[in-house]
């Protein structure tokens, strides 16, 4: 049970995260946004790792182990969450989304074939649960009209799908590498790894400059949406994962949406459609069997 909080406090400092960017999305683009707000949580957990004694810890870290931790934040921080972004661009967020919240089902079968981990009916019962309401409570309440040639929206199916699985195999991979290692220190050794790939990202498309554009109110919300939205979450990430296992974890952090909808309420006067209170308590319910 304490893996479920985890887990769920893990969707809930995400979804945060997510609301408190909303408007800064619309001014700078999804990885010059991303870049300070993976350094400043990147050095709170290094910070929270030095001061609690950590980062001794990270000598005993075999090679094998250290490449896991950073490829997997490489894998799904860094390759699929740029896939997904390419996939939105093509085909909108209204298609790009559901498909890739399939996520959860790739983690389950890549555990199930490369980690033994057993599959029960309760867990694949929640986990359409899960995926549903998700997708109900993500669907916008107007059409997107964003016209897509036949090979655009091929292609963009095909990156949406492929982001799902960068997104499952980065938690198969993470899951071997930080077991029996202390999550504060696989986390301050896997976000600021994305750090520098993000800023690497910006460096290479020359962006970086939108960022002295920023007020220092917008700096505040972003210092404050990375220590929530990326240090904080990545580190009840990581705990939850060593608790629940990759298949699980999956499962219950894709319940974010549901976090962020309630915040949506109350900080941006934004109504809940039908659909999003039916694919609450359908997520409900599916964390209830996964639970």
């Amino acid at each position: 049970m304490v893996g479920v909080l985890y887990a769920l406090a893990c969707a809930l400092s995400w979804a945060a995260g997510s609301v408190s960017m909303k408007n800064l999305s619309k001014k700078l683009d999804p990885f010059t946004l991303n870049a300070p707000r993976a350094l400043v949580g990147g050095i709170a957990l290094l910070i929270l790792a030095s001061a609690t004694g950590r980062t001794s810890g990270a000598q005993d870290l075999s090679p094998q182990a250290l490449a896991l931790m950073v490829g997997s934040m490489a894998l799904g921080g860094g390759v699929g969450d740029s896939l997904y972004v390419t996939s939105m661009a093509l085909i909108g967020v209204s298609r790009a989304y559901p498909i890739s919240c399939t996520y959860p089902a790739i983690t389950l079968v890549l555990a199930a074939l490369f980690l033994n981990e057993p599959i029960t009916p309760a867990v694949v019962a929640g986990m359409v649960l899960v995926i549903g309401g998700v997708m109900l409570i993500s669907r916008p309440s107007s059409t997107d009209s964003r016209p897509t040639s036949a090979r655009a929206h091929r292609t963009g199916v095909a990156l949406a799908l492929l982001a799902a699985a960068c997104w499952a195999g980065a938690s198969i991979i993470l899951s071997p590498a930080s077991e029996g290692v202390d999550p504060i220190l696989v986390s301050a050794v896997r976000l600021p790894a994305l750090a520098l790939i993000f800023w690497g990202l910006v460096g290479l498309r020359g962006t970086a400059g939108t960022l002295r554009t920023l007020s220092r109110k917008e700096w505040l919300t972003i210092s404050l949406g990375g220590l929530v939205g990326m240090g904080v979450g990545s580190l009840l990430f990581v705990v939850a994962l060593s608790h629940l296992g990759p298949t699980r974890t999956a499962i219950l952090t894709s319940t974010s949406p549901l976090f962020a909808i309630p915040m949506t309420v109350l900080f941006m006067n934004e109504r809940p459609s039908r659909a999003v209170l039916i694919g609450t308590a359908v997520t409900v319910a599916g964390v209830a069997l996964v639970s």
